[in-house]
């Protein structure tokens, strides 16, 4: 009896050992991904002008003016030339409004609502501000495309630390992850590092995961260095977008379909339309 009772003993401190050991190792392995990776997470910034319409509303149309509004969200470089990934809902504050009944004197009104960027500047790790163009949307994984203007004067000796979206892996349930943020400007927008685990994946309509740490437009990144994918969104007609880990390989799809983009400009900032029966001056 005492024999078997000395073996449980053992086995239980083996295992908590070993547990202790591997847990370690993990702790390393996220100590090494934030050292090399920490400065491919970059904040932006913007205004935003919305503009509002209640194009149901009867009688007189509902006055509201419209409204310029500050948006600032956290992005993923992932390509050396500048290109950025971050999440479109949170460029864009008219999509949280859009559809909503707001109380005016004549009753609730539903109200249409959009937005578009004034203007946008990326915050660098190094607190160095660079101008940047939106280049690309797509409203169904709620994810946005900037250009940091490279050759424009605030650029000047910067580099751009890119992760690598092809050197990128699936992840399983419970899997260790590691998320790399940045703080807000009350912490001087510092990097941030969240280990956790995948704790959800759905595979309908398309594959979207979640993961504890996991924070919209920053990476996660397996056990191993290799990039999972980027936090998003997953939108649903009716509903607020939700936040989920986009796989690489869709994220590195959209960034390739951007790379030569235009930039999307402001809607006061593009040419105005011709009339009916005006002739269309192609010269300009």
């Amino acid at each position: 009896m005492k024999k078997i009772k000395y073996i449980v003993a053992l086995t239980v401190v083996v295992s908590l050992l070993a547990g202790g050991i591997a847990q370690a190792e993990d702790m390393a392995a996220a100590k090494k991904i934030f050292s090399e990776k920490q400065d491919s997470v970059i904040w932006v910034l913007g205004v935003a002008k919305m503009s509002f319409s209640a194009p149901d509303s009867k009688g007189s149309p509902a006055n509201i003016p419209d409204e310029e509004v500050k948006v600032e969200a956290m992005a993923t470089l992932v390509q050396t030339n500048g290109l950025a990934v971050t999440v479109l809902s949170q460029l864009d504050p008219a999509r949280a409004m859009n559809g909503r009944s707001l109380r005016t004197s004549r009753g609730p009104v539903k109200v249409d609502a959009v937005s578009s960027l004034k203007e946008i500047k990326v915050v660098m790790a190094d607190g160095t501000e660079i101008p940047a163009d939106l280049v690309l949307k797509d409203t169904d994984l709620d994810l946005a495309v900037i250009r940091i203007k490279a050759a424009s004067k605030e650029a000047k000796g910067i580099t751009f630390p890119a992760v690598d979206l092809k050197n990128s892996a699936t992840a399983e349930m419970l899997d260790p992850v590691v998320s790399i943020t940045r703080m807000d400007e009350v912490f001087n927008r510092v990097a941030n590092v969240l280990p956790g685990h995948v704790n959800m994946i759905t595979k309908t309509p398309r594959v979207f995961l979640r993961a504890s740490g996991a924070t919209g437009g920053c990476p996660t990144f397996n056990i191993d260095g290799k990039l999972i994918g980027i936090t998003a969104g997953r939108l649903v007609k009716g509903h607020q977008p939700s936040a989920a880990i986009i796989p690489a390989a869709d994220v590195l799809e959209i960034v390739e379909q951007a790379a030569n983009a235009k930039p999307i400009l402001p809607e006061d900032t593009k040419p105005a339309a011709p009339k009916a029966n005006e002739p269309i001056d192609l010269d300009k």
